[in-house]
C-alpha cells in the first residue's frame, strides 16, 4: 500500500515536502521490500530530497533525527517548527522519536491513513557544524570584521572542549534517564576550565562526576523548557535549602542541554569567577561554541567583559544561548570571598548584561540577599524551590547502591531523621570504612556538627541585639522544631533559610534532625524554657515512636524545662530553682550552704553521661 507523507525540517525556513513510500523503494540504487523497510533507509528517503539545502554545512544525513507528527499545516504552526530547539517544539505538538531500527510499517501500518494537510514526518538537522574549512560561514559584515581580527585559540582549549563534547552526545538524550534514581550516571563535566569545584563535586581524573537520577530533575528541566524569548518568561531562579543537591542537578542539566542541541553558557562557581571573571566566561563559551573555529576564535579576541558583552549582545537574533549561573551567593554584599563589594556588584551587573536577550538560569544557597528578595518579589521570572533532601524512593535507591554497615529498620530511621535525607550529609557515611553502625552514627554526627552548629547559632547570636526581632526569632525556631505553623508577622531574614524553610501549605520545617536538636540545645542556653513546656513540643513526642534517641531527647527537655519552671515537690517541700548554669565537667559544680536558694545544673554536652541536670 502506497503512502504519501508529508515532511517538514524544523529550526528552517523551508516549505513542507512529500515523500512517497510504496510496495518497493529505491534505496541506494537497490530496491527494498517495504517489509524490510526501516527508519534508517527513511531517513536515506528523505535525504535525497533535501541534502541540496546542506550543501556546505557540515550536515550529514546519520546526524538528522525523525520525529512522527500530525501537525496541521498553517503559518502559525510553521513559526514554531522553524524553532531549532526540538523541546520548545515538543511544548506545542505531541511528537514520537523515531529510532533508525524502527519498522516503517510499525510506526505507519497499513490501516493508517496519514491526514490530509498535515505534517507527518518532522525532520530535526544536528546544531549547525563546522564546514570542511572548520568555519561557518560568515552572514553580516559584522562578523566578517570580528573575523579579521581574531585571535586563534589555544589547540589545547579545543581539544579539551571536543574531548567533553565527545562524552555528552554519548550521554542518553531521553530526559527520564536523569529523573530516575535507579540511574547512577557517569557524566562529562561540562565545563573547560581548570578550576572545577572539587569542594562540591568528586571528579576523576577524566573529568567525570557522578549523578544519581532525581525526581526534580525533570520538574527543572520543564521550567526551562517553559522559557520563551518575547512572549515568556527568560529567567529562571532555582533555589533551596543546604546539601539537596542543586549543584549536581543543574551539572546534569547542562549535559542535557548540551546533548539535546542546545548552546549552553555554564558558570558553576561564582567565587572562581569572582577573582578572573573574563577568562572563567571565556572558557564556559568556548565549550558552547566547541564546533564553531569562526566563534571560538572571535570569544579568544575578547579582552574585556565589555567585549564578552557585546560578542552576546549580537547573537540574539541568531540564536539563543543558555546561562546556567551557580552558587550565585558568591557575589552576596556579605559573602567572604576575598573580593570586594564594589567589584561584586559590577560583576553581578555584568553578568546581566552578558545573559540578556538570552535565556538565564541562577541558582543560589537559600541565605542569598538577592535571591530572598526576588523570591518574596511577584517578579518576571520563574522561580522552583528545593528543599529537604531525597524523597522515599531517592532514599531507597541510595540505600541498595551503597555497601554500609549493617543496619535494622530502626538505625536506619536514625540515619534518616538526623541527615534529613540530605545527600551532602549522607555522603559522610561513605567517606570511611566502618564496621559497625554505632562507629558510623558516631562519626557522621560529629561531621555534621562540625559543620552545621556555628554557622546556623551565629545566624540566631547576630539577632540578640533586638528584642523584637529575637522574641520574632524564637517564636519561629519554635514552630520550625516542632513543624507548626508560624506566628503572623515575622519577616524574611527572621530565621536562617539555609538550615528552615517554610512550605507551600505555611508549615515550618527543620531540613535534618542535627538542625533540630541543636537549636533546641542553643534554645535551652538561652533558658528559652517555655517552648519545651508549650503543647507543640509535648505533642511531637508521640510521632518519634521508632527512634528512641530523639524521643528521649525530646522527653528530657521537656521534664528538664518543667522542674526549672515549677520547681521539683519532694517530702511536700517544693525545690525551684533560683537560677541555671550549664557545666563540662563536675568540678564546675559550686556546691551553696544556702538552703533558701537552688541551683540547676544542667550538661552541656546533651546525653552526658550519668548526669541529666542537677538541683542544688
Amino acid at each position: 500500500m502506497k503512502k504519501v507523507l508529508t515532511c517538514f525540517v524544523m529550526g528552517k525556513s523551508l516549505v513542507e515536502f512529500m515523500i512517497v513510500v510504496a510496495e518497493e523503494i529505491s534505496i541506494d540504487n537497490g530496491w527494498i521490500p517495504i517489509k524490510e523497510f526501516n527508519v534508517g533507509l527513511l531517513k536515506k528517503h528523505i535525504w535525497k530530497e533535501i541534502s541540496n539545502d546542506f550543501d556546505g554545512s557540515g550536515i550529514v544525513l546519520n546526524r538528522l533525527n525523525l520525529w512522527k507528527a500530525e501537525i496541521p499545516i498553517s503559518e502559525e504552526n510553521r513559526k514554531v517548527l522553524e524553532n531549532p530547539e526540538i523541546e520548545y517544539i515538543k511544548q506545542t505538538f505531541n511528537l514520537k522519536k523515531l529510532d533508525p531500527s524502527d519498522i516503517f510499517l510499525e510506526v505507519f501500518p497499513d490501516n493508517y491513513a496519514p491526514p490530509l494537510r498535515h505534517i507527518h514526518i518532522l525532520v530535526q538537522p544536528p546544531p549547525p557544524a563546522t564546514t570542511e574549512k572548520g568555519k561557518r560561514s560568515l552572514v553580516d559584515s559584522d562578523e566578517g570584521q570580528n573575523s579579521k581580527r581574531a585571535k586563534f585559540a589555544d589547540l589545547n582549549i579545543i581539544s579539551t572542549a571536543h574531548k567533553i563534547m565527545e562524552g555528552i552526545m554519548k550521554l542518553d538524550e531521553n530526559e527520564s534517564t536523569y529523573s530516575n534514581p535507579k540511574n547512577f550516571l557517569s557524566l562529562p563535566y561540562p565545563y573547560l576550565g581548570e578550576k572545577l569545584p572539587i569542594d562540591r563535586f568528586a571528579i576523576d581524573n577524566n573529568r567525570y562526576f557522578n549523578f544519581m537520577g532525581r525526581k526534580e530533575f525533570r520538574n527543572v528541566l520543564e521550567a526551562i523548557n517553559k522559557l520563551r524569548s518575547g512572549t515568556g518568561y527568560m529567567k529562571l531562579f532555582v533555589y533551596g535549602t543546604v546539601g539537596y543537591g542543586k549543584s549536581h542537578i543543574l551539572s546534569a542539566i547542562a549535559c542535557f542541554l548540551f546533548r539535546t542541541g542546545r548552546r549552553v553558557v555554564f558558570l558553576p562557581d561564582c567565587r572562581q569567577l569572582a577573582v578572573d571573571p573574563v577568562d572563567y566566561v571565556k572558557s564556559a563559551l568556548f565549550l558552547a561554541y566547541h564546533d564553531d573555529d569562526a566563534k571560538i576564535n572571535e570569544i579568544n579576541s575578547c579582552e574585556n567583559f565589555e567585549n564578552i558583552v557585546d560578542f552576546c549582545k549580537k547573537l540574539q537574533f541568531k540564536e539563543k544561548l543558555y546561562f546556567i549561573v551557580d552558587q550565585m551567593n558568591a557575589l552576596d554584599e556579605f559573602d567572604n570571598t576575598g573580593v570586594n563589594s564594589k567589584t561584586k556588584q559590577q560583576i553581578r551587573c555584568d553578568i546581566d548584561k552578558m545573559s540578556n536577550y538570552h535565556y538565564y538560569i541562577m541558582s543560589s544557597s537559600a541565605n542569598n540577599k538577592s535571591m530572598l528578595h526576588l523570591m518574596q518579589k511577584q517578579t518576571g521570572e520563574l522561580k522552583i524551590k528545593l528543599y529537604g533532601g531525597f524523597n522515599e524512593e531517592e532514599m531507597e535507591e541510595w540505600w541498595k547502591k551503597y555497601s554500609l554497615p549493617a543496619m535494622n529498620d530502626r538505625e536506619k530511621e536514625q540515619i534518616k531523621d538526623i541527615t534529613g535525607k540530605i545527600p551532602l550529609f549522607l555522603n559522610f557515611l561513605l567517606e570511611y570504612s566502618l564496621e559497625n553502625f554505632e562507629g558510623a552514627f558516631a562519626y557522621l554526627k560529629q561531621k555534621l556538627e562540625s559543620i552545621i552548629q556555628i554557622p546556623m547559632t551565629q545566624y540566631s547570636e547576630n539577632l540578640l541585639g533586638n528584642k523584637h526581632t529575637w522574641d520574632r526569632h524564637v517564636g519561629l525556631m519554635s514552630s520550625f522544631i516542632t513543624n507548626t505553623h508560624p506566628k503572623l508577622g515575622y519577616r524574611y531574614d527572621d530565621y536562617d533559610h539555609r538550615y528552615f524553610y517554610i512550605d507551600d501549605d505555611n508549615i515550618c520545617y527543620y531540613v535534618c534532625g542535627l538542625v533540630r536538636d541543636s537549636m533546641a540545645e542553643y534554645l535551652f542556653e538561652k533558658r528559652e524554657m517555655e517552648i519545651f513546656t508549650d503543647i507543640k513540643w509535648i505533642s511531637r513526642i508521640s510521632e518519634f515512636k521508632n527512634n528512641p534517641s530523639v524521643k528521649g531527647f525530646f522527653v528530657e527537655k521537656a521534664c528538664i524545662a518543667s522542674i526549672f519552671r515549677n520547681g521539683l515537690m519532694a517530702n511536700r517541700v517544693n525545690f525551684k530553682p533560683g537560677g541555671m548554669e550549664c557545666f563540662y565537667n563536675e568540678e564546675e559544680i559550686k556546691f551553696s550552704s544556702n538552703e533558701e536558694k537552688c541551683m540547676f545544673y544542667l550538661p552541656c554536652c546533651w546525653n552526658q553521661e550519668a548526669i541529666d541536670g542537677l538541683l542544688i
